[in-house]
């Protein structure tokens, strides 16, 4: 299926040595602790692009999306998702993308009112692939105001519009398929009921914030401290040479 005909179907993650071990065990259980606060952002969610698929329109008036389902209860951070135009962009009006994440509307659609939407420019950068016409495909990215809580096992849908033919009906922007199997959603325009198209999932990716530190309960924050009492003891024998872990 060409790109330009599916704009077509839019339009429808000793006793010295006791203190010793104990203390190595703290130590363990300790930095473990630390990596686990300082861990970084990471992809929760992505379906990969692949270069020569083809890509739908989603501009104004044929708009698209997606559902995604995370593993857990989520803070998203960041999205990104690849995409094509109908011609050069130095050509074309600047990028005015719509990002809008729904709830199921309960028939295994969006709901018309999102749960989120974003306005703010995305950071675009050319990628290696090209799409099934040869267009040149580039990677946006944008990091979300605010984190964004949402529960894991629960279908979301994202949607990514490109509003620019707004007043340039030349304008086309085509959002990438994947490689992964599924469904995706189309609307003539906003506030429009979404309908179903069985044709592919789109290239995209959501990332999340680093986990929160972890709170200790009181007993075990107490077995930590004897820990680390027992392995001073170790230190001033010389037999252990526990350092603080997190500095």
């Amino acid at each position: 299926m060409k790109k330009y005909g599916a704009m077509i179907d839019f339009l429808r993650g000793s006793n010295s040595g006791l203190p010793r071990l104990i203390g190595g065990s703290a130590v363990t259980l300790v930095l473990g602790l630390c990596l686990a606060d300082g861990a970084s952002a990471g992809v929760v969610f992505q379906q990969s692009p692949v270069g020569g698929n083809d890509a739908f329109p989603s501009i104004s008036a044929a708009q698209t999306a997606d559902d995604f389902v995370l593993s857990a209860n989520t803070s998203v951070s960041g999205l990104v998702w690849w995409g094509s135009y109908s011609k050069a962009p130095a050509t074309l009006p600047a990028d005015a993308f719509r990002v809008r994440i729904s709830a199921d509307d309960g028939t295994g659609r969006p709901a018309i009112a999102p749960l989120a939407e974003f306005t703010q420019t995305p950071t675009r950068t050319p990628s290696s692939l090209a799409d099934v016409t040869g267009a040149d495909v580039y990677r946006y990215e944008m990091a979300l105001p605010s984190a964004l809580a949402l529960a894991g096992g629960t279908p979301f849908y994202l949607s990514v519009v490109n509003q620019f033919d707004v007043g340039d009906p030349d304008a086309n922007w085509y959002w990438l398929l994947s490689d992964a199997v599924g469904v995706n959603f189309y609307r003539a325009a906003s506030g429009d009921p979404w309908d179903k198209d069985t044709s592919g999932n789109f290239s995209f990716a959501i990332s999340a914030d680093a986990p929160m530190p972890v709170s200790l309960p009181g007993t075990l924050s107490l077995l930590l401290s004897g820990l680390a009492a027992l392995s001073l003891v170790g230190r001033r024998t010389g037999t252990s040479l526990m350092r603080d872990p997190c500095g």
